[in-house]
């Protein structure tokens, strides 16, 4: 059986785990035999993976051993050079001295290797050889700061990622972000090929998120500029959304009601069996979604001493 070892990056919170969990059940082609903080392995495609925002690395499993010195396994033909992470913490070592475990000498190339051996301790040795690697400057270049229309509240693009993957929504179905401000989640969708339709009561926010998708060089989407109540949408696969809390467009209005009605829409928004996946700052103000859905994940991740932000996973009644 082929299996692989996939590695987190270091967030504190766990979102990476409800992240992978959601991407299997969004796509079942994958099984995860083993799941912690740190890694998980997987048997069957890996390829979902691409769209996770906490995967640094996945690594095809050449081989398993307590004591490196005793594998056995040989590599796959070709040239490589390795590179050593120790989880653990307890397990020093050169990747020189792999290499000679490994038997690699006269195979090393770092100028123009056919592939890259990664070797992880975590508990034991896997030795993996890399079969995809995060381009980490992408998240980087799609910060707030970096888009033509810029807003401070905007959310950091892995968790808007985290926050499309987990609506359970794949690539060519329809996602909608009923609150988008600057479309920080709507570029997350559409850069994974899901098709999306945004919208926000502030005129100038409506105006911003086009002007930041096509920044992206995103051009299929439609965004409205009217109160939530009042969408024409009907049948979309998934919802993402970060819920107003204290925006001056809604500061006359009570946020219970607001969000009362702004979930009563969502379910009337979403096909059966659909998700919607949700930031609060308040989570008993999630609480207000149970007459509608039925809360699968509430993900505390932690901003600043006076704010931790609820990244809810709701699935529609029906």
């Amino acid at each position: 059986m082929i299996r692989y070892l996939v590695e987190f990056s270091l967030e504190r919170d766990e979102a990476r785990l409800v992240e992978i969990a959601s991407i299997q059940e969004t796509y079942g082609t994958f099984l995860i035999e083993h799941l912690d903080e740190k890694t998980a392995i997987i048997s069957g495609s890996w390829d979902p993976l691409r769209r996770c925002a906490f995967v640094n690395y996945v690594g095809l499993i050449v081989g398993e051993a307590e004591d490196l010195s005793a594998f056995q396994e040989g590599l796959p033909a070709g040239k490589f050079y390795i590179r050593y992470r120790d989880i653990d913490g307890d397990k020093p070592m050169s990747e020189a001295a792999i290499g000679d475990m490994l038997k690699a000498r006269g195979r090393v190339s770092f100028r123009d290797p056919d592939y890259v051996v990664r070797v992880v301790h975590h508990g034991i040795f896997y030795v993996t050889k890399v079969v995809y690697e995060r381009d980490k400057k992408q998240f980087i270049e799609r910060k707030a700061p970096r888009r033509p229309f810029f807003s401070p509240v905007s959310m950091d693009p892995k968790y808007a990622r985290f926050l499309v993957n987990t609506a359970h929504v794949r690539e060519n179905q329809l996602l909608i972000d009923p609150f988008c401000g600057t479309g920080g989640i709507l570029i997350e969708a559409a850069l994974m090929g899901i098709r999306v339709i945004g919208n926000d009561v502030a005129l100038s926010m409506a105006a911003g998120a086009r002007t930041n998708l096509k920044h992206f060089h995103v051009e299929d989407f439609h965004i409205y500029n009217m109160d939530v109540s009042d969408l024409p949408v009907r049948d979309v696969d998934g919802i993402a959304t970060d819920m107003p809390y204290g925006r001056n467009s809604y500061a006359s209005e009570d946020l219970e009601v607001l969000y009362e009605r702004s979930f009563r829409k969502f379910h009337e928004m979403l096909k059966p069996h659909g998700y919607a996946s949700f930031v609060v700052s308040d989570p008993d103000l999630a609480e207000l979604a149970r007459p509608f859905f039925n809360i699968v994940h509430d993900v505390p991740v932690y901003q600043h001493r006076s704010l931790t932000r609820h990244f809810i996973t709701a699935m529609r009644k029906d």
